[in-house]
Protein backbone atom coordinates (compact mmCIF):
# COMPACT_ATOMS: atom_id res chain seq x y z
CA UNK A 1 0.00 0.00 0.00
CA UNK A 2 3.11 2.43 0.27
CA UNK A 3 2.36 4.25 3.29
CA UNK A 4 5.00 5.77 4.68
CA UNK A 5 5.43 4.76 8.67
CA UNK A 6 5.68 8.59 10.91
CA UNK A 7 7.79 6.72 13.39
CA UNK A 8 11.56 6.95 13.58
CA UNK A 9 13.46 3.47 12.80
CA UNK A 10 15.00 2.12 15.31
CA UNK A 11 18.21 1.95 15.79
CA UNK A 12 20.02 -0.84 13.93
CA UNK A 13 17.68 -1.21 11.80
CA UNK A 14 17.81 -0.80 7.73
CA UNK A 15 16.52 1.90 6.16
CA UNK A 16 13.19 1.89 4.01
CA UNK A 17 13.94 2.91 0.63
CA UNK A 18 11.97 5.92 -0.50
CA UNK A 19 8.80 6.31 -2.37
CA UNK A 20 8.89 5.65 -6.27
CA UNK A 21 5.81 6.91 -7.82
CA UNK A 22 6.80 5.40 -11.24
CA UNK A 23 6.87 1.67 -9.16
CA UNK A 24 3.50 2.83 -7.58
CA UNK A 25 2.43 3.25 -11.08
CA UNK A 26 3.27 -0.24 -12.39
CA UNK A 27 2.01 -2.30 -9.50
CA UNK A 28 -1.50 -0.62 -10.19
CA UNK A 29 -1.44 -1.31 -13.87
CA UNK A 30 -0.31 -4.94 -13.02
CA UNK A 31 -3.40 -5.43 -11.15
CA UNK A 32 -5.53 -3.92 -13.43
CA UNK A 33 -3.68 -6.21 -15.90
CA UNK A 34 -4.61 -9.02 -13.71
CA UNK A 35 -7.87 -8.24 -14.24
CA UNK A 36 -8.04 -7.90 -17.43
CA UNK A 37 -7.40 -10.64 -20.40
CA UNK A 38 -4.52 -11.03 -22.55
CA UNK A 39 -0.98 -9.01 -22.44
CA UNK A 40 -1.50 -5.66 -23.32
CA UNK A 41 1.28 -3.74 -21.57
CA UNK A 42 4.75 -4.10 -23.08
CA UNK A 43 6.89 -3.22 -20.10
CA UNK A 44 8.26 -5.78 -18.03
CA UNK A 45 7.65 -5.12 -14.45
CA UNK A 46 4.01 -4.32 -15.55
CA UNK A 47 3.60 -7.62 -16.76
CA UNK A 48 5.70 -8.88 -13.69
CA UNK A 49 3.52 -7.47 -11.13
CA UNK A 50 0.60 -8.77 -13.24
CA UNK A 51 1.57 -12.37 -12.41
CA UNK A 52 1.96 -11.37 -8.47
CA UNK A 53 -1.74 -10.01 -8.52
CA UNK A 54 -3.21 -12.73 -10.29
CA UNK A 55 -1.38 -15.12 -7.89
CA UNK A 56 -2.63 -13.25 -5.07
CA UNK A 57 -6.26 -13.71 -6.55
CA UNK A 58 -5.88 -17.44 -7.24
CA UNK A 59 -4.91 -18.12 -4.22
CA UNK A 60 -6.52 -21.31 -2.47
CA UNK A 61 -9.35 -20.06 0.12
CA UNK A 62 -9.13 -23.38 2.24
CA UNK A 63 -9.68 -23.85 5.86
CA UNK A 64 -8.31 -26.05 8.83
CA UNK A 65 -9.91 -29.34 9.38
CA UNK A 66 -12.96 -29.52 11.69
CA UNK A 67 -10.85 -30.82 14.24
CA UNK A 68 -7.97 -29.29 14.06
CA UNK A 69 -7.93 -27.82 17.25
CA UNK A 70 -8.81 -30.91 18.97
CA UNK A 71 -5.96 -32.70 17.37
CA UNK A 72 -3.72 -29.92 18.49
CA UNK A 73 -4.75 -29.71 22.35
CA UNK A 74 -4.28 -33.82 21.76
CA UNK A 75 -0.91 -33.58 20.58
CA UNK A 76 0.41 -31.43 23.53
CA UNK A 77 -1.63 -33.21 26.49
CA UNK A 78 0.24 -36.11 24.96
CA UNK A 79 3.45 -34.41 24.98
CA UNK A 80 5.82 -35.02 28.00
CA UNK A 81 6.44 -32.18 30.06
CA UNK A 82 10.16 -32.55 29.74
CA UNK A 83 12.63 -31.04 32.33
CA UNK A 84 10.59 -27.62 32.24
CA UNK A 85 8.12 -29.00 35.10
CA UNK A 86 10.74 -30.05 37.23
CA UNK A 87 13.08 -27.06 36.95
CA UNK A 88 10.22 -24.63 37.90
CA UNK A 89 9.34 -26.67 41.06
CA UNK A 90 12.95 -26.68 42.21
CA UNK A 91 13.36 -22.97 41.75
CA UNK A 92 9.80 -22.57 43.02
CA UNK A 93 10.99 -23.92 45.99
CA UNK A 94 14.27 -22.50 46.20
CA UNK A 95 12.24 -18.76 46.41
CA UNK A 96 10.02 -20.03 49.07
CA UNK A 97 13.46 -21.05 51.00
CA UNK A 98 15.46 -17.85 50.11
CA UNK A 99 11.94 -15.91 50.95
CA UNK A 100 12.07 -17.52 54.83
CA UNK A 101 15.47 -16.90 55.68
CA UNK A 102 15.62 -12.55 54.40
CA UNK A 103 12.31 -12.58 55.92
CA UNK A 104 13.52 -14.03 59.20
CA UNK A 105 17.17 -12.37 59.05
CA UNK A 106 15.32 -8.64 57.92
CA UNK A 107 11.67 -9.19 58.65
CA UNK A 108 11.55 -7.49 61.88
CA UNK A 109 13.34 -4.13 61.11
CA UNK A 110 11.49 -4.00 57.88
CA UNK A 111 7.82 -4.20 60.03
CA UNK A 112 9.07 -1.92 62.16
CA UNK A 113 9.54 0.60 59.65
CA UNK A 114 6.69 -0.26 58.03
CA UNK A 115 4.70 -0.21 61.66
CA UNK A 116 6.66 3.26 61.84
CA UNK A 117 5.25 4.70 58.51
CA UNK A 118 1.21 3.53 58.69
CA UNK A 119 0.86 3.20 62.17
CA UNK A 120 0.04 0.00 64.17
CA UNK A 121 -3.86 -0.25 62.89
CA UNK A 122 -3.29 0.29 59.16
CA UNK A 123 0.10 -2.08 59.29
CA UNK A 124 -2.06 -4.73 60.78
CA UNK A 125 -4.67 -4.14 58.12
CA UNK A 126 -2.11 -4.47 55.46
CA UNK A 127 -0.12 -7.21 57.07
CA UNK A 128 -3.95 -9.16 56.76
CA UNK A 129 -4.74 -7.86 53.40
CA UNK A 130 -1.33 -9.42 52.01
CA UNK A 131 -2.06 -12.69 53.67
CA UNK A 132 -5.46 -12.69 52.17
CA UNK A 133 -3.89 -12.29 48.93
CA UNK A 134 -1.17 -14.61 49.45
CA UNK A 135 -3.87 -17.54 50.28
CA UNK A 136 -5.97 -17.03 47.58
CA UNK A 137 -2.76 -17.08 45.31
CA UNK A 138 -1.74 -20.34 47.10
CA UNK A 139 -5.44 -22.32 47.03
CA UNK A 140 -5.16 -21.11 43.59
CA UNK A 141 -2.12 -22.99 42.88
CA UNK A 142 -2.62 -25.79 44.41
CA UNK A 143 -6.31 -26.26 42.70
CA UNK A 144 -4.43 -25.82 39.36
CA UNK A 145 -1.82 -28.20 40.34
CA UNK A 146 -4.93 -31.15 41.63
CA UNK A 147 -6.43 -30.38 38.36
CA UNK A 148 -3.42 -31.03 36.54
CA UNK A 149 -2.33 -34.35 38.72
CA UNK A 150 -5.56 -35.70 38.28
CA UNK A 151 -5.53 -38.66 34.90
CA UNK A 152 -7.34 -37.39 31.88
CA UNK A 153 -10.06 -39.16 30.62
CA UNK A 154 -10.19 -39.21 26.61
CA UNK A 155 -13.91 -37.90 25.55
CA UNK A 156 -14.98 -40.19 23.06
Amino acid sequence: MNTRDKNPPMPGTPLEPPFDAREWEQQERGRHAARQAGDADPETAVRDYRLVARAVRSRPHGEPPADFATAVAGLVAEREPGIERGLSRWLSAALVIVLGIVSLRYGASVWAAFQQALGDAAAGWALLGLGCAGLSWVGARVQAFALQARPRRSIA
